[in-house]
C-alpha cells in the first residue's frame, strides 16, 4: 500500500513559521497588530483606523491583519478581549473578597475609570460593537464583558442592601448611570480642550475625576438614614 509522504508536525510548524517570517510575521504578530491598533486609536482619538495603517504601524504586511483576525470587526473584538481580560479577572477577585459592600463599590467604580484611562478607545469600541444587538459580535461581547460588569454591580448592590449600607436601587439604572459617568471624561476631549483649557488627560486628572465620580455615585446609593 502506498502512503503519501507528509512532513512531521514539527516540520510543518517550521515551514509555517518560515512562511510567516518571510511576510514579517512572528509568533507575536497578533499582539503586535493589537498594540499598533491601540496606539493609533489613542493617538488619533478615534476607533476609525484603517487596517493598512495598523499594519504599517506594526511594520507588517496588511494581509496579516486578515490572516489573524479575518475582519476589522475581528480585530476590534480581539482588542476588547485583550484590554478587558484583566478588568474581568479583577472583578471576580473583588466579589470574592471579604471587604464591606461600600468599599467594594468604591474600588469597582475607580477601577472602571482607570481602565478607560488606560484604554481611552475602549468604551467607543464597546458601543460600536454592541450597536447591532443581533450580531454575533454583540452576543460574544455581552457574554465575556458586559454581563460580568452588570452582575458584579448587582451583586455588590445586593450585599449593600442586605447589610443596610445601601438603599434599594434598580441594578439596570445604576449600571447605565455608572457606565456613562465612568467614560464621560474620555469621550469629551473637545469640551475639555475648548471649554476648560485641558489639553491632555493625565493620571492626576484621571484620579481627580475618579474621586469625584465615586463620591457622587456613592452618595446616591448609600442609605443616609443609617449614616
Amino acid at each position: 500500500m502506498f502512503f503519501p509522504f507528509t512532513d512531521s508536525p514539527l516540520a510543518q510548524e517550521k515551514t509555517s513559521l518560515r512562511h510567516q517570517q518571510q511576510d514579517g510575521a512572528t509568533p507575536d504578530t497578533a499582539q503586535q497588530l493589537l498594540a499598533a491598533a491601540a496606539a493609533l486609536m489613542t493617538e488619533r482619538n478615534t476607533i476609525d483606523v484603517p487596517v493598512a495603517d495598523v499594519a504599517a504601524r506594526a511594520g507588517l504586511n496588511a494581509a496579516l491583519v486578515n490572516y489573524y483576525f479575518r475582519t476589522k470587526t475581528g480585530l476590534h473584538m480581539a482588542l476588547v478581549r485583550r484590554d478587558a481580560a484583566q478588568a474581568v479577572a479583577d472583578m471576580k477577585k473583588l466579589l470574592a473578597s471579604g471587604m464591606p459592600a461600600p468599599d467594594k463599590m468604591r474600588r469597582h467604580l475607580a477601577a472602571m475609570i482607570r481602565t478607560f484611562f488606560r484604554y481611552p478607545y475602549l468604551y467607543r469600541l464597546l458601543r460600536a460593537l454592541l450597536r447591532n444587538a443581533d450580531s454575533k459580535a454583540a452576543r460574544e461581547l455581552t457574554q465575556f464583558f458586559s454581563q460580568p460588569v452588570v452582575e458584579t454591580q448587582a451583586a455588590i448592590l445586593a450585599e449593600g442592601v442586605a447589610s443596610g449600607d445601601f438603599r434599594a436601587m434598580d441594578p439596570m439604572m445604576f449600571h447605565l448611570c455608572v457606565t456613562g459617568a465612568c467614560d464621560h471624561l474620555f469621550a469629551e476631549s473637545s469640551t475639555l480642550r475648548y471649554t476648560f483649557g485641558v489639553k491632555q488627560i493625565d493620571e492626576d486628572l484621571c484620579n481627580r475625576y475618579a474621586e469625584a465620580v465615586v463620591d457622587l455615585l456613592m452618595n446616591g446609593v448609600v442609605d443616609h438614614r443609617r449614616a
